[in-house]
Parts: C-alpha cells; sequence; structure tokens
C-alpha cells in the first residue's frame, strides 16, 4: 500500500509540473531567473512554515496561530532592533519568544487537554493583539541594513533565507528520521493509546512538536520582515493557510503518523509558484485563497478516501 502510496504522490508532482509548464509558458516572465529566485524566496518562508506544521500534524494536531505567532516574534525583534540592540541578539530574543509561545500550546494541549485547533487559535490571536499593541496599530520600519540584507542577498546565488530553511529542513528530518524522539512521534500520531501503553510519555512529545513549531513559526516571520524592509502586524496572515496548504499538498498526512519534512517543502514550492503564477495573471488575493482552500479540501478529501480504502482493505484480510 505504501509503495502504492508513493507512486500516485510522484504521479501528482509531475502533473503539477507539466500543468506548471504549461501555464508558465502563457505567462511572460515566468521562468526567468529573476521571477524564480523570486519565488524561491517567497517559497523559503512558507516552506519554514510548513516545516513548523509538520510535525503537529503528524501527532495528529494542527497550529492556528502561526499567523500571530510570526508577525508578534518579528515584531519584537524589530522594536529591540529600533532601539538600538544587536541585530542578531534582537533575531535571537524573537525566536525564543516563539519558542516560549510553542511550549504554552504544548502544555495547553497535553496538560489541560485543549483541542490545538482552539488552543492554537487562542494564543495566536493573543500575539496577533500583542504585535498589534507593540506596532500600535501601524507597520514598524527603518530597519538596519545588515536586517534587510539577510531577507533579500544571495550567497552562492542563493537567497540567504533559502539557507536558511535548507538547514531546518535537514534538521526536522534528522529529528524525524534519526532520533527517539522522530520514531515517538511518528507513534503518537498513529496511534496515541499504544503509545502510552508502552509508558511513552505522550505530554513531552506534544510539547516539543509545538514548541518547534512556535520556533520555526517566529524564525519565518522574523526573516519575513526582513525581506520587506518592515514589520506588520498582520504580515503573517496568509502564511497560516499557506502553511497547511504546503503540508497536505506535499503529502503529510492530517489523519496522522504519515508525512516527512520534505514532502512540505515540496509543497510549499508547489503553493509559492501557484501563488506567483496567480498574481502575475493579476488575480486578487481573495481569490487565490479559495484556490488554496480548494486545494486543501481536496487533498484531506482523498487523503481520507484512501484511509478508508485501506481500513476496508483491511477488514477483509
Amino acid at each position: 500500500m505504501k509503495k502504492r502510496n508513493i507512486k500516485t504522490k510522484y504521479i501528482a508532482y509531475l502533473v503539477i509540473l507539466i500543468v506548471a509548464c504549461i501555464a508558465g509558458s502563457q505567462i511572460p516572465g515566468f521562468f526567468t531567473v529573476t521571477n524564480i529566485l523570486n519565488v524561491t524566496r517567497q517559497a523559503s518562508t512558507i516552506a519554514i512554515c510548513a516545516l513548523a506544521m509538520t510535525l503537529v500534524l503528524i501527532i495528529q494536531g494542527i497550529d492556528l496561530g502561526t499567523g500571530g505567532v510570526m508577525a508578534f516574534c518579528a515584531m519584537v525583534s524589530g522594536f529591540m532592533m529600533l532601539n538600538g540592540i544587536n541585530v542578531f541578539f534582537s533575531m535571537f530574543a524573537g525566536a525564543a519568544v516563539g519558542l516560549i509561545i510553542g511550549i504554552v500550546n504544548g502544555l495547553l494541549v497535553s496538560r489541560i487537554n485543549i483541542p490545538p485547533f482552539i488552543a492554537t487559535y487562542v494564543t495566536g490571536q493573543i500575539t496577533l493583539g500583542l504585535a498589534l499593541v507593540v506596532g500600535k496599530g501601524s507597520s514598524i520600519s527603518g530597519m538596519p541594513d545588515l536586517y534587510v540584507a539577510i531577507g533579500n542577498r544571495l550567497f552562492l546565488n542563493i537567497p540567504i533565507n533559502t539557507w536558511i530553511m535548507i538547514v531546518l529542513l535537514v534538521i526536522t528530518t534528522v529529528i524525524l528520521k534519526y532520533t527517539r524522539m522522530g520514531k515517538h512521534i511518528y507513534a503518537l500520531g498513529g496511534n496515541e493509546s499504544v503509545v502510552k501503553a508502552e509508558g511513552i510519555n505522550s505530554g513531552r512529545i506534544k510539547i516539543f512538536a509545538f514548541s518547534l513549531c512556535g520556533l520555526y513559526s517566529a524564525i519565518a516571520g522574523i526573516l519575513l520582515s526582513a525581506q520587506m524592509a518592515t514589520v506588520h502586524p498582520t504580515q503573517g496572515a496568509s502564511y497560516q493557510l499557506d502553511a497547511v496548504a504546503a503540508s497536505l499538498v506535499g503529502g503529510v498526512s492530517m489523519l496522522g503518523g504519515e508525512g516527512a519534512a520534505w514532502m512540505s517543502v515540496v509543497g510549499a514550492l508547489i503553493i509559492g509558484f501557484l501563488r506567483n503564477a496567480l498574481d502575475m495573471l493579476a488575480i486578487d488575493p481573495f481569490y487565490q485563497n479559495l484556490f488554496i482552500g480548494a486545494a486543501i479540501i481536496f487533498v484531506v478529501g482523498v487523503s481520507v478516501f484512501n484511509k478508508n480504502k485501506e481500513l476496508e482493505k483491511a477488514k477483509v484480510f
């Protein structure tokens, strides 16, 4: 069954590639080096958010507070820099705030048993409100040149934030594939009752997954503000939807227990090029979200259908 799913997935990627080539041939400038670098830079931010979402999706959770965390942590970093604090220390502080928020989410889910979508939605709204308070309802600008360079410069002809995404991809892959925690994450997503029966602390796994999600979301928000050379209180709004879409389109199962980091990155590239094509066609962002939302519904529907088919076959045998 797994082999068939993998083959189906690769066929889906091939179909998407063919459609992209056809669409690209109809849009002037779509396949230029400048546009591809621009999409890669934007997709890197989506990919980091998707990597954040991957872990919580595998454990049958979800984080609906990504946008608020991105905005608030970037606002913290920006506010510190504008007050003369070292750029790297400010970025580290913003990332640390994201980690703390993630830990809080993990505690709410594992200790108080609040459903993930409620816990993360509430913390997301709180952090969004805090971002508005810190920024006094508007954007803050005047960021240091070094900070802006991190978001826009190239290293070996590749955007710096893409390199950062690659580092996070490697870290996430190592965690999921080669560590005991990674094995526990998959096991928890497959069947929490079995995990508890084995004496494994499921709460610790949830806290780890949500804390890493918070950290990655903060990093994504900080890099996004560096790219824009400004921080806006609602800058992470669209990335919340894109993060979920990228993970699911890439092949991470919303039903838990299945998925890999590289899948989310592939999904992020697909979403990135899709949004870019829609932008070049002058499609309104609101309609773009309809396309992304439809993609999520389709992917989840197919995933549920395949899961039900597997269960039916298991009953037969």
